[in-house]
């Protein structure tokens, strides 16, 4: 029998909407069905839920949007247990299903049909200190306080000195993460299934300043060499930390991976064109647009 558990973003009355159909058709299937007990309060789930619903399961579906994955991220790596997200949120870059397909690939759900996706995570540590490594699948960012001040990063690759970037911060991501804050900061589009690291500078008081990409096979090093203020380290959206001038935060690839379930035939770039809007009609490609300028202006001359 196939074990499923079931992370519903309870935050999202859609996503409790979908937890419940979904629980109600994988149960009639013959799958067993987990949801933890500390996420459930409706009564048409309790039956299903359990202390801990990953120690058993086979598949872990994740219902929410990229915050909800990004969660759900930490436990499906230590138990080498593959993810399966249906969008309730906003963008949903790190979702296989939208809530319109569920119905659709219920019987593949079911039958484990399904492809494995490797992702690369990222290894993070502050220099010198004890703590152990923290992993992320998007990005690992170091960033100001709420005060208005240039922080000074020193930047190395392996042993190999990068520059020195007066900024509001830098993060480093993964191909994965390069649709997500490192986007926003002027960083490259990169598909996942490119090998390499992102560095990317948050809002550089350089002209030079340019997104840099570093294969795997190399250590990012950044050196905080000066800030008036304690600067935050935030991995995949979650405080993990604060450093001190001369701290040093040490990034490399990651020899664990995460697994995703991949269902439909929709590449990166679906993806990307649908999330993106990318695929918007341009009218300056529209001859009948075109001319209908073109008499505007004749009648204004």
């Amino acid at each position: 029998m196939r074990t499923i558990a079931i992370l519903p973003h309870t935050g999202k009355p859609l996503a409790m909407s979908i937890a419940k159909k979904l629980a109600t058709l994988l149960d009639a299937s013959g799958v067993k069905v987990l949801l933890p007990k500390e996420l459930v309060a409706d009564n048409e789930l309790v039956k299903y839920t359990i202390d801990d619903p990953l120690k058993m399961a086979d598949l872990i579906i994740v219902i929410g949007g990229d915050g909800a994955m990004l969660k759900a991220a930490q436990e499906a790596r230590l138990r080498k247990i593959p993810l399966l997200g249906i969008n309730t949120g906003h963008l949903g870059f790190l979702t296989e299903l939208e809530v319109e397909e569920v119905d659709d690939f219920i019987e593949e759900i079911v039958s484990g049909t399904y492809s494995i996706e490797e992702r690369l995570l990222l290894e993070v540590y502050v220099e010198g200190k004890k703590e152990k490594p923290l992993f992320c699948l998007n990005d690992a960012v170091l960033s100001r306080t709420a005060a208005a001040r240039l922080i000074y990063f020193d930047v190395y690759v392996d042993e190999n000195f990068v520059g020195q970037y007066p900024a509001d911060g830098i993060l480093v991501a993964s191909p994965t993460g390069s649709t997500a804050y490192s986007l926003s900061a002027g960083g490259p589009l990169v598909d996942p299934d490119v090998s390499c690291m992102l560095l990317t500078p948050i809002c550089p008081h350089m002209l030079s300043a340019r997104p840099v990409v570093v294969g795997v096979q190399h250590t990012v090093r950044i050196k905080v060499y000066h800030s008036d203020e304690e600067v935050l380290l935030t991995v995949d959206g979650i405080l993990g930390g604060s450093l001190q001038k001369d701290d040093e935060l040490v990034v490399k690839a990651s020899t664990q991976k995460l697994f995703f379930a991949k269902l439909t035939p929709k590449t990166f770039y679906d993806v990307l064109r649908n999330r993106l809007q990318i695929n918007r009609d341009c009218p300056i490609n529209n001859n009948q647009e075109i001319k209908a300028r073109q008499s505007k202006k004749e009648v204004r001359g």
